[in-house]
C-alpha cells in the first residue's frame, strides 16, 4: 500500500478531513498527469492487441475509435492518441467524455461509501483543451462531450457519431451507477474484438452489488451475443477484457 492509500485510508473516516485533503492534494499536483500510471501501459496493450488481431484477420474495415468516459485532467486521453500515432493508426478518431465539474453526487448503491465525493477530480474543460493542445494532441480529430453522464448520453448523441465501432474503450468515472450508464449507452457501439478497460474495477475492494464489476456483470446479462475475455493485468485497481462473441 502506498503512502497517499494509507492516507486515504485513515481520513475516509471523517469525510471532511478526506475532501479536504483530497482537494489541496491534486490542487498542488498540477498538470497533466495520470492518477494512475499503470494506466498507459494497458492502455498500449490495448491498441497492440487490436491491431494484432486487426492483421491475422486480414481485416479491411477501419481500426475504429477511442472512447474514455471521465477525462480529469486529459492525460490519458492524450497519451491513447499517442500510442495510436506510434502504432500508425491515423484513421482512428477520439472522444472524450467528462463532466469538467468532478463527480456527481453519489446516488443508489454508490451513495453512502466515502471513498468518492461530489466535485472530486474536477478541471474545467478550458483546462483540459489547454493541456491537451499543449501535448500535440490533433483536436481535429477530437471530440470532447461535455456534461454528467446521465444527461449528456443521448440518442442524439450518438446519432451524431459516424457508423464505426468504438474499439478502445477506457471507463473511468470509479461508481457504479455511471459505469452502467456509459455501458448501457454504448450499447452497439462495442462488439466482438472492442477491448474495454475499467481503471476503478476494484475501487470497492471487490465487495459485491458495488461498483464496475456490477455493471459490467449486468451489461453482459443483457448482451448473451456476447461474452468477456479477461486480458493480462491492470495493476493498482484496473481490469481489462476483450469483447468475443458469446458461447
Amino acid at each position: 500500500m502506498t503512502i497517499k492509500s494509507t492516507i486515504e485510508t485513515m481520513l475516509r473516516p471523517y469525510p471532511p478531513l478526506f475532501r479536504l485533503a483530497s482537494t489541496a492534494y491534486h490542487r498542488l499536483r498540477g498538470g497533466m498527469r495520470s492518477l494512475n500510471p499503470d494506466t498507459v501501459d494497458a492502455l498500449a496493450r490495448a491498441f497492440e492487441l487490436a491491431q494484432r488481431e486487426d492483421a491475422v484477420a486480414s481485416s479491411a474495415e477501419p481500426f475504429g475509435d477511442y472512447y474514455e468516459f471521465g477525462l480529469f485532467r486529459g492525460y490519458t486521453l492524450f497519451k491513447a492518441y499517442e500510442i495510436a500515432a506510434r502504432l500508425g493508426l491515423e484513421e482512428a478518431r477520439f472522444y472524450g467524455f467528462d463532466s469538467f465539474q468532478g463527480l456527481p453526487a453519489a446516488t443508489g448503491p454508490d451513495a453512502g461509501d466515502a471513498r468518492f465525493f461530489e466535485g472530486q477530480f474536477a478541471c474545467s474543460r478550458g483546462e483540459v483543451e489547454r493541456h491537451l493542445a499543449s501535448a500535440g494532441m490533433s483536436m481535429a480529430r477530437t471530440r470532447l462531450v461535455e456534461g454528467f453522464f446521465e444527461a449528456s448520453l443521448t440518442a442524439d448523441l450518438k446519432a451524431s457519431l459516424p457508423r464505426r465501432k468504438a474499439r478502445i474503450v477506457l471507463v473511468d468515472c470509479d461508481y457504479y451507477t455511471s459505469t452502467r450508464t456509459v455501458l448501457h449507452w454504448l450499447g452497439n457501439l462495442v462488439g466482438p474484438g472492442t477491448v474495454l478497460l475499467f481503471d476503478d474495477w476494484d475501487s470497492y475492494d471487490l465487495e459485491p452489488g458495488l461498483g464496475q464489476p456490477k455493471a459490467f456483470e449486468e451489461f453482459l446479462e443483457a448482451q448473451p451475443t456476447l461474452r468477456a475475455e479477461a486480458l493480462g493485468p491492470y495493476p493498482r485497481h484496473g481490469a481489462s477484457f476483450v469483447l468475443r462473441e458469446g458461447a
